[in-house]
């Protein structure tokens, strides 16, 4: 695969995942719709802080392995069986329960690099990406820091414009006769994705 499909196909992957709304997007639009719109400043901060940390170590880890395909294919199927599950909690997810807790007041940076660790979408498009992409987009730590600065500038994008569409977004999902089905089609979405990389299969394996 060369470098050009490379990042066509990263970039289809990231676009499938900033439309379908995972927890760091509700939690930005609930956080701003309570709080307000700079609330979110340092929220945003520590997903990022907490994303690139996970990138960086899961990048490293498939660098590491370099050719030893039984590993590889273990990871691409622990991204597979995670993507699969998002797919099916998205498709039955009750709009109805988003909420933030606010117990103790706004949401701040730690919280954000916290949430990154237990967000299973999270882990399934980063290691998808990194098992996928870091050899044709360069190789070692180019690949790995071609793919962060992608997916940091896209994802931080997509972040603010949750936050300041905040208001209107939560009305669509929290609808009770359209809400439900926008989460069944970005679990549609999601499960399809899955096939393709299914399908597709390791790239070590082309």
């Amino acid at each position: 695969m060369d470098a050009t499909t490379a990042l066509l196909q990263l970039l289809l992957l990231l676009a499938l995942g900033l439309v379908t709304p995972g927890p760091n997007a509700l939690t930005c639009f609930a956080h701003s719709g309570m709080f307000g719109k700079k609330s979110n400043i340092p929220l945003i901060t520590g997903m990022v802080v907490g994303f690139v940390t996970i990138e960086l170590a899961v990048g490293f880890l498939v660098d590491s392995l370099g050719d030893n395909n039984t590993a590889l294919l273990v990871l691409h199927w622990i991204g597979l069986s995670f993507l699969a599950t998002m797919a099916v909690v998205m498709y039955r997810f009750d709009p109805s329960t988003i909420k933030v807790t606010t117990d103790g007041g706004k949401l701040g940076f730690r919280t954000g690099v916290l949430m990154q660790f237990v967000n299973g979408k999270e882990w399934a498009f980063i290691i998808l990406m990194m098992s996928q992409f870091i050899t044709p987009l360069g190789g070692g730590f180019v690949g790995i820091a071609v793919i962060i600065s992608i997916t940091v500038t896209l994802c931080v994008s997509a972040m603010i414009a949750w936050t300041f569409f905040g208001n209107l977004l939560s009305d669509m999902f929290s609808d009770e006769k359209n809400g439900p089905w926008i989460f069944k089609i970005c679990g549609v979405l999601l499960l399809i994705l899955g096939i393709l990389f299914l399908i597709r299969g390791p790239p070590i394996f082309e």
